[in-house]
């Protein structure tokens, strides 16, 4: 066929190139070309992100593992399942004892051990996301996520409680029944507790929870509503959302124990604190300006300056990326709805990672400074957790649970160290 519009365009040079690229096109499309008798089989189109990801084959992993190890591949986005004809690497997975992994990796063709490893934890599960994690890192040269855990907040029993999964929400345990309004659930940095505001006792106050005892102890319970607690992820000490002084403002307390010494003092309403990767500097959500704005706010003297974000007149919800401190997360108003987006501090430039008829809010990250837990509020005003993997442009937010999860919402993200 080629050879024939070949002959009748006369052969000239511009035609030939326009062959070679049609050429080209046909041999990445999903199709059968027939000439005569003859049938060649052109193989699957591959989009723009599967060719940035490295392709993964599950060799001998048995049905079972293969399964969440799949799972986790789909989520991830950096890697991608593949069959073995095409892969780049081989993970074979197999249990040891009762609570134990070996992963050997394989690479090149033929392929041959890269590298193997053996992971033992309490249990099976846990040593499987564990040993997901040192696959992603051998292959792509940074931590996974998998082994983390998320805490965020559920409807299923018809109020919203405090619920802990692992970072895939295979499954969930709910940690509180108060049947109260309750919110801002955010872990210690230690991973040994969860912070949380709720009228458990009538009025907001802050609570924490041990996730080992389920105790409870209260943090803040001043005249005024009491609305939030985020640690230091360097030390013990711990941002407060207060309105104690009037208006919402941010205290400072050096534990959570402590008595919180008041930063900002003004007439706005401040709210979202976030703390720097090293634990030196502060994000917050103020009206300082009329409407919601992200501020930088001084751990010294409380003034507020503003980031000049230049996507819209409401901006929300700031989260610090853990690994790159150049670049936070933040919920804006665009376009109708809310979307989450990105700046970058080194480009002074927003970029925003999500669209659609429903609104995208609450973005936390995970360990990698990759990927972004976010919620999904519909039309309907159902709430759904979605995992975004910011590294390509091309991927797309991936819901995490069903209907049998409830409405869920505003996760908060811990990875053992």
């Amino acid at each position: 066929m080629v050879d024939e519009i070949y002959k009748y365009t006369g052969g000239t040079k511009i035609v030939q190139l326009l062959l070679l690229a049609i050429a080209k096109l046909c041999w990445v499309l999903p199709s059968v070309y027939s000439e005569g008798e003859k049938s060649i089989v052109l193989g699957p189109i591959e989009s723009s992100l599967e060719r940035k990801q490295v392709p993964v084959d599950l060799g001998r992993t048995s049905p079972a593992l293969a399964s969440r190890v799949g799972k986790a591949l789909s989520l991830h986005g950096g890697l991608r399942l593949s069959d073995t004809s095409s892969s780049v690497f081989s993970a074979n997975f197999s249990p040891v004892g009762s609570g134990g992994i070996r992963l050997e990796l394989l690479k090149g063709n033929p392929k041959t051990v890269f590298t193997t490893l053996s992971v033992e934890n309490e249990s099976m599960e846990l040593a499987l996301s564990l040993a997901c994690d040192q696959m992603v890192e051998k292959i792509l040269g940074i931590p996974g996520f998998f082994s983390g855990k998320i805490s965020y907040l559920s409807s299923l029993s018809g109020h919203k409680e405090i619920f802990v999964s692992d970072a895939l929400m295979s499954s969930a345990r709910p940690q509180t029944s108060f049947s109260k309004i309750t919110f801002n659930p955010s872990w210690s940095n230690k991973g040994d507790g969860i912070f949380f505001t709720s009228n458990r006792k009538v009025f907001n106050n802050i609570y924490f929870l041990s996730i080992a005892d389920r105790k409870i102890t209260t943090i803040a319970n001043y005249r005024g509503s009491n609305l939030a607690a985020v640690q230091n992820p360097r030390s013990s000490q711990t941002a407060l959302v207060l309105s104690t002084s009037g208006n919402p403002e941010i205290w400072l307390a050096a534990n959570p124990l402590s008595r919180p010494v008041r930063l900002t003092k003004n007439r706005s309403n401040e709210s979202g604190p976030t703390w720097s990767p090293d634990g030196r500097r502060m994000l917050v959500t103020s009206d300082a300006r009329g409407k919601p704005q992200i501020y930088e706010v001084s751990l010294s003297t409380g003034k507020l300056s503003r980031i000049a974000t230049n996507v819209s007149s409401h901006c929300t919800e700031p989260a610090w990326n853990p690994v790159h401190s150049n670049i936070f997360a933040f919920t804006a108003a665009v376009n109708g709805g809310f979307q989450v987006c990105l700046y970058d501090f080194r480009l002074r430039k927003t970029k925003i990672l999500t669209s659609g008829n429903a609104h995208h809010i609450q973005p936390s990250w995970t360990n990698d400074g990759r990927h972004l837990y976010l919620t999904q509020r519909t039309s309907s005003g159902a709430t759904r957790i979605m995992l975004l993997d910011t590294e390509f442009e091309e991927a797309k937010p991936t819901i995490l649970h069903n209907e049998k999860f409830g409405n869920c919402s505003q996760v908060s993200f811990y990875y053992p160290n």
